[in-house]
C-alpha cells in the first residue's frame, strides 16, 4: 500500500505522468509528438518503395490505406496476376494485419475494446463491448483507418445491416482485408468482426 511503490504511468518523451496505463496509452495514441515519430506497419510498407510519389509530396500517412495502395499500384504499373503485384498485395495485407493488432489488441485488453466501441459509435461504453459488437458488420480496413487517426475525428466507422451490404462496399471501394484467420484468434476485431465475405483471394 505504500505510495512509493505505487505503479507509475509516465511518458518519458513528454515528462508527464498519468493516473492509469489506459490513460498513458491514450496519450501515446493521441499526442502529435508521438505521431511524428511513430512508424506503423503500413508506413513501413509504403515507404519501402522509395520512388513512390503520387502528387507533390511523398507517401501521405493521413490518406486512407486503400487510397494509398491504389496510388502505389498505379505508380508501379502492376497488372493483376504479376509476381510483383502479388508480392506487394501479400505485403500490404501483412501490414494491414500488423496495423489492426496495433490499434485493436487482445481480447482481454480493455483499452482495445473501448477503442473498438468508440470506432463504431457504441457510446456510452457498455459493460460488455463484446456483446455489443458481436453482430456488427463493419469493414476492417475502415477500422484500421480510424485507428490510424488515433480517434482524433468526430466521424465513426460505417456499419452495415448485412454481410451482403458489407461485401458490396468492400468490392466497390477496394477496401479488402484478407481472411486467413481462425475463430480462435485472440485479437478483438479478428475474433468478433472478421467475416468470410470473398470466396477467393482478391
Amino acid at each position: 500500500d505504500s505510495p512509493i511503490h505505487a505503479p507509475s504511468f509516465d511518458c518519458e518523451t513528454c515528462d508527464r505522468s498519468f493516473g492509469s496505463d489506459e490513460a498513458l496509452q491514450q496519450h501515446l495514441r493521441d499526442s502529435r509528438a508521438h505521431r511524428q515519430v511513430l512508424q506503423t506497419p503500413l508506413d513501413v510498407f509504403f515507404r519501402s518503395f522509395p520512388t513512390f510519389d503520387y502528387s507533390v509530396t511523398d507517401y501521405d500517412p493521413s490518406l486512407p490505406p486503400a487510397t494509398s495502395y491504389a496510388y502505389l499500384r498505379e505508380h508501379e504499373g502492376w497488372q493483376r496476376g504479376e509476381a510483383a503485384s502479388n508480392d506487394a498485395w501479400d505485403r500490404y495485407q501483412d501490414a494491414l494485419e500488423g496495423e489492426l493488432r496495433m490499434w485493436y489488441g487482445a481480447e482481454n485488453d480493455l483499452t482495445a475494446w473501448h477503442a473498438l466501441c468508440r470506432a463504431i459509435s457504441i457510446e456510452p461504453l457498455p459493460r460488455s463491448c463484446e456483446k455489443a459488437v458481436r453482430n456488427t458488420h463493419v469493414n476492417i480496413v475502415d477500422l484500421i483507418e480510424w485507428g490510424r487517426k488515433r480517434g482524433n475525428t468526430d466521424e465513426r466507422v460505417q456499419t452495415f445491416r448485412t454481410e451482403a451490404e458489407l461485401r458490396a462496399y468492400g468490392k466497390g471501394t477496394g477496401k479488402i482485408f484478407r481472411n486467413t484467420f481462425d475463430q480462435e484468434d485472440s485479437n478483438v476485431v479478428l475474433r468478433h468482426l472478421l467475416r468470410k465475405i470473398f470466396r477467393e483471394v482478391l
